[in-house]
């Protein structure tokens, strides 16, 4: 089984404070590898692909970093990585940005394009059937204000994010996994993922998966 884990700096594993990166198996996305590759009930071989990159978007266009622009890089993504079993998207903590300047309904709607044009494009390159899980972002808070990229409304938008995208996922037929629950927590800038955060998203990425699978 293939899984393609399409994310920004909270997928790429990037350590709070520090800008390091977390070891290999301390990253949610091969934790929930290990999950299901144990798992004597399904008793598949899993392999996880890593597409995660520091300060992605949807789709905003930025001048400065170009190549933060997830929609340009999604084909060639998509098709350098097939047969995708099963393709996870995790995106939406970078598109709050005050500087981008948008809604979180217009955040919400650019993902769902995006997420939606890598199934079409799946389905119409690979004879395998492609499943999708949406996962939407733990919400920032307060402390990310030290960050001068985010401020007070980047935080109410990472808030209101959620429900818009579970609202679409279940329009698409997507499984949709909210990370925005207690036990998955963020570092001291209130941005990226702390250790414990890793641990317990893995956790539920694997239930998720394994439920779909």
């Amino acid at each position: 089984m293939n899984i393609l884990c399409f994310g920004d700096s909270n997928t790429w594993g990037l350590i709070p404070m520090v800008g390091a990166r977390y070891d290999f198996y301390d990253r949610w996305t091969n934790i929930a590898g290990s999950l299901l590759s144990e798992d004597e009930d399904l008793n598949v071989d899993v392999n996880i692909i890593e597409e995660g990159l520091n300060g992605r978007t949807a789709d905003e266009v930025d001048c400065d970093e170009p190549f933060l622009n997830g929609r340009s890089y999604m084909t060639a993504c998509v098709l350098s990585h097939r047969p995708v079993d099963v393709l996870i998207v995790m995106l939406g903590t970078n598109d709050v940005k005050f500087r981008y300047k948008k809604s979180a309904g217009e955040i919400a709607e650019s993902i769902r394009r995006l997420v939606r044009d890598m199934e079409a494009l799946l389905s119409v390159t690979q004879m395998e059937r492609v499943k999708v899980l949406l996962i939407s972002p733990k919400r920032l808070d307060d402390r990310v204000l030290t960050d001068a990229s985010f401020d007070e409304d980047a935080v109410k938008k990472s808030i209101e994010l959620g429900p818009l995208l579970y609202k679409y996922a279940d329009k698409e037929g997507w499984a949709f996994l909210d990370a925005d629950v207690d036990e998955v927590t963020l570092g001291d800038d209130g941005l990226h993922l702390s250790a414990d955060g890793h641990r317990n998203l893995g956790r539920l990425v694997y239930e998720t998966v394994k439920g779909i699978h």
